[in-house]
């Protein structure tokens, strides 16, 4: 990631963001931590290389892709940042004003984005689609706190993970679909 980083001049200061953070901090989860910008009307999340809900960076910036693609959003990755030897992925989103529903109310809004749960009586948060290109896609950690509903009632994922059986599958999913 730190090679990534620098060959694309994406580092910021350290200082630029812990104030960005601090200045309208949102709550975030375990990977992330997040801070409204009112002036561009985004979120900014900084998540540790570490902490991510995935097995790789890779993973997860290919995931940000795949959100873009299947859920329409516009996530951007900004650039990263070294903390405590540690390295730091920033990213924007844009803000959804709106409330995170509760289970039955997730998975009715997510079956209109033809999204099924599998388990049902569960509170897993992984759910399939089927895609005219892929097949059946699985999409997992959409539990209520990465789900926003808006004014409207539709359903935002705001963290989406993918699932893929190993990074040679993932690149030939993403090629399909034309995002690499």
């Amino acid at each position: 990631m730190r090679h990534f980083i620098t060959k694309a001049a994406l580092w910021m200061p350290d200082e630029e963001v812990r104030s960005l953070l601090s200045e309208r901090p949102m709550r975030g989860g375990k990977e992330h931590r997040v801070a409204y910008l009112p002036d561009h009307d985004l979120v900014l999340k900084v998540a540790d290389a570490r902490k991510l809900a995935t097995e790789s960076v890779f993973d997860y910036l290919s995931d940000l892709v795949l959100s873009n693609h299947y859920f329409d959003d516009d996530i951007r990755l900004v650039g990263g940042c070294e903390e405590d030897g540690r390295i730091l992925i920033i990213t924007t989103q844009p803000y959804i004003n709106g409330i995170h529903p509760d289970w039955p109310e997730l998975r009715a809004g997510l079956a209109l984005h033809h999204l099924r749960d599998p388990a049902p009586r569960s509170l897993g948060g992984n759910f399939i689609f089927d895609d005219e290109v892929l097949g059946e896609v699985d999409v997992f950690d959409l539990h209520p706190n990465n789900v926003i509903q808006d004014a409207t009632g539709w359903l935002n994922p705001i963290d989406a993970h993918f699932y893929f059986h190993d990074r040679q599958s993932r690149l030939v999913a993403m090629n399909k679909l034309g995002l690499i």
